[in-house]
């Protein structure tokens, strides 16, 4: 990936950050054809952290985007001080993105958001003191925990679609999260370099592989209920070979880091003996 990086285009209206030490939240959004939603959601997370005492930076990741995406971010660019774009010569893939915005970010913290704002940014309160005042290393927004809120919902099939990947999910891979998917998730940064650096999906599924490595690697993780609305203007669509596709991921996520039964996901703040065990 580091050579992948070095590859890719970096606008800023500041040019290069002098800082990296100042950044305390980095948000990443990666972008497929988003050219109609991104200045809204670039303008709902300024005004969100505009109004934080810590700093931070968004960074929009390209993903091969043929619309006129890297087009809207450069000219948002002049008027987002904190605002940079990332571009990936084709589609790779929603993780491939993600992990692309995990390793140009600065901050202590990492969060990665969809363009759609499915979740509100806002919903950042509800996560930050996890990590900051319980000790996890990771905090996952959940449409599927008790306390969430779920406006607008998916279709019928698609809400079965769903729940049937996380059913296959959690009885190849992980178990103790009920909601693997929703895209709202916060993380320190050693848990986000650790994690990224040995995950291997590019697909939108990439989030089960994430669960896969906390489980792992020891890194505690909360599942925070949040609120939540459907797009329908979703960039994910199912059908029959796309399933088939996604079971074959599975399967792959699974024989690759051996995962003979499925990783329980420690769901409690861990220990100073733990954090001495996993760096040795």
């Amino acid at each position: 990936m580091p050579n992948q990086i070095d590859r890719l285009s970096s606008q800023s209206g500041q040019g290069q950050t002098t800082c990296h030490s100042c950044q305390r939240l980095s948000v990443v959004i990666p972008a497929f054809n988003e050219e109609q939603r991104l200045p809204k959601a670039v303008a709902a997370v300024t005004a969100y952290l505009t109004k934080q005492t810590y700093a931070s930076e968004i960074i929009v990741v390209d993903d091969g985007s043929t619309d006129g995406t890297a087009n809207v971010v450069q000219e948002l660019i002049r008027t987002h001080r904190d605002l940079k774009l990332l571009r990936l010569d084709e589609n790779q893939g929603k993780g491939a993105a993600v992990k692309t915005g995990i390793f140009a970010s600065a901050g202590d913290f990492v969060l990665f958001a969809d363009a759609d704002q499915s979740t509100p940014i806002h919903q950042t309160d509800k996560l930050m003191p996890f990590l900051t005042d319980e000790g996890y290393d990771i905090a996952v927004g959940s449409r599927g925990k008790k306390g969430a809120e779920v406006g607008r919902s998916q279709v019928w099939y698609r809400r079965l679609a769903g729940k049937l990947f996380g059913c296959l999910g959690r009885a190849l891979l992980y178990r103790g999260i009920v909601d693997s998917q929703c895209g709202f998730k916060l993380m320190t940064r050693e848990a986000a370099q650790s994690i990224f650096r040995r995950l291997s999906s590019p697909t939108a599924i990439f989030d089960m592989e994430l669960l896969v490595l906390a489980g792992k690697f020891g890194f505690s993780v909360a599942e925070v209920p949040v609120e939540w609305n459907h797009d329908p203007d979703t960039r994910i669509a199912y059908n029959m070979r796309k399933s088939v596709r996604i079971v074959w991921e599975l399967l792959r996520i699974k024989f690759r880091h051996r995962v003979w039964w499925s990783v329980r996901v420690r769901t409690w703040p861990r220990s100073k003996h733990q954090t001495a065990e996993r760096q040795q």
